[in-house]
């Protein structure tokens, strides 16, 4: 089995549930969606063809000035901050490699080559969207880092794609040895994407199927403005019996500049309806780049 992804890189966790955790992130190529309404105005969104990832020059393999790896691309204002991973303008630039290349290239990482040594490293599998089309390769890429000690591990989904009976399956025969966390992030309106699209109940309850595992809300929020449509996503699993364990809110915003636009704001937010609120602490210390 082979795997296509962006880039594999060791950093802290910096949203949601373990903010802080030093973690190694594997991106995968591909996602369902494109999300081109953040950092737009509400409504109005700038067409496909004139959105960054397609207006780029460096991203055309023919130009002898293109870019020769992901860590070179600019991560855009417009649109979704991640478009390298599935825009296919840069597919190009993406890894293809076997299972066990891309657990040599995540051991590489890892300070002393193992998740548990002196610490719990956490592994978080990031896209993209990294339930779309690579589930067949999860349970060979993590038994052989369970080899080398780890615990846990967290998937970053946008919550449409149904986790397939095998890894359920993978996941409840190992469940006293390894820790699974759905970090789910519906997309809210405010994205561009439709909630027809966005919310879907039945993936979450896929989800709830693995045991020992926790599932979590992430929206992506600009102001109190969203929160009625997080009440109305939140509202709806719930009715449809999906076992949430939190929900956070994170501020809009692809760089420092536009998180200190909307971070307080959302703070705030947070605090009146009771939601939690979640930074995005790599950027504060980094910036928004590859790698990070």
């Amino acid at each position: 089995m082979k795997l296509r992804y962006s880039e594999a890189f060791y950093s802290i966790q910096g949203e949601g549930r373990f903010v802080g955790v030093p973690s190694v992130f594997l991106r995968v190529f591909g996602c369902n969606f494109e999300c081109r309404g953040f950092g737009q105005e509400r409504g109005n969104l700038i067409p496909v063809e004139e959105m960054p990832y397609m207006t780029d020059p460096l991203g055309d393999k023919n130009n002898p000035d293109a870019y020769t790896s992901i860590d070179q691309l600019p991560v855009t204002p417009v649109g979704c901050d991640s478009s390298a991973s599935w825009a296919m303008k840069y597919k190009h630039l993406q890894m293809t490699r076997t299972v066990d290349q891309v657990f040599e290239h995540i051991v590489g990482l890892l300070p002393r080559g193992r998740f548990d040594e002196n610490n719990d490293i956490h592994l978080v599998i990031t896209g993209g969207e990294p339930l779309l089309g690579w589930q067949r390769c999860w349970p060979e890429l993590i038994e052989m880092c369970m080899e080398v000690g780890l615990k846990n591990v967290t998937f970053e989904t946008n919550g449409t794609q149904e986790v397939k009976p095998e890894l359920i399956n993978f996941f409840n025969t190992n469940n006293k040895d390894i820790h699974v966390t759905w970090s789910t992030s519906p997309k809210l309106s405010l994205s561009g994407e439709t909630n027809e699209d966005a919310l879907i109940p039945e993936v979450l309850i896929s989800m709830n199927q693995v045991f020992n595992s926790h599932l979590y809300n992430k929206f992506v929020v600009r102001d109190i403005t969203d929160f009625d449509e997080v009440n109305k996503f939140y509202m709806t699993y719930q009715d449809h019996g999906v076992q949430i364990d939190s929900v956070y809110c994170m501020p809009e915003g692809a760089t420092l500049e536009q998180q200190t636009l909307t971070a307080k704001g959302v703070a705030e937010a947070c605090m009146k309806t009771g939601y939690k609120f979640s930074p995005r602490l790599h950027i504060d210390l980094f910036g928004n780049a590859w790698g990070t």
